[in-house]
């Protein structure tokens, strides 16, 4: 009877230790109500698409549409605070993903962002966050190339041209320096002419703004002049 009584007393401890676990998971992962951008549908929309606020763990979370790579992003946000960590991604269009409208998309994203909420280290959400990165990677690579590809000929014909000159001529001090100005001063407007030329709206969300463009431009043609220069001072430069 004793033995009886014991293993009740020690059932009824188990259970009321795994009630107050739970109502200490609900309290620490509370349910998120989520706010609409522009409820009323005239306000301007801010940068996020929804948000909700974590009050007991002190954090918000956004849902963001990222116009480069298609996707749209789970961020969170601890509070104080403004640096964001990247929790939760999906692929508009995808098939495997996301196969409706952005509101399908945004009512996947909030089970993804529950779902880090219990489990932050899910390998899945992490691979959904490694394979947006990859994308627009990729994509803004891709925009630029043309870009890079224009400054890099002109860098090396640049180089090629002074190199030319200098092994020819063997000119040294002011006339060589001068002539370098020159054909610099002629190389650098074509360049900025690259990096003003604005780009097709397809790829404007992809490429960077003015200056990005004009430090594309200027390390492409660095690289370009120098391999161009190098080539003709080893083959002719006794």
């Amino acid at each position: 009877m004793a033995l009886n009584h014991g293993l009740e007393h020690r059932a009824e401890k188990f259970a009321l230790t795994d009630e107050v676990s739970q109502l200490n998971s609900l309290v620490s992962h509370s349910t998120l109500v989520w706010e609409d951008a522009r409820p009323d549908g005239n306000s301007p929309r801010p940068w996020w698409l929804v948000r909700a606020t974590d009050v007991a763990a002190a954090r918000d979370f956004f849902i963001v549409e990222d116009d480069v790579s298609g996707y749209l992003v789970g961020v969170v946000r601890p509070r104080p605070g403004k640096k964001f960590e990247m929790i939760a991604a999906a692929f508009l269009g995808s098939a495997e993903q996301v196969s409706g409208s952005r509101a399908d998309g945004i009512a996947m994203l909030k089970g993804l962002v529950a779902d880090w909420q219990t489990a932050p280290h899910n390998a899945a959400l992490g691979q959904g966050v490694r394979r947006w990165r990859r994308r627009r990677s990729w994509i803004i690579a891709r925009a630029n190339f043309p870009l890079a590809t224009g400054a890099f000929v002109i860098g090396g014909l640049l180089g090629f041209a002074i190199g030319m000159f200098a092994v020819s001529s063997g000119a040294v001090g002011v006339p060589f320096v001068s002539v370098a100005l020159l054909i610099g001063a002629v190389a650098g407007t074509l360049l900025k002419l690259i990096a003003d030329r604005k780009p097709s709206p397809v790829a404007a969300g992809a490429l960077a703004g003015s200056w990005e463009r004009f430090m594309v431009v200027s390390f492409a043609a660095l690289i370009g002049a120098a391999m161009g220069s190098g080539v003709v001072l080893a083959l002719f430069w006794y």
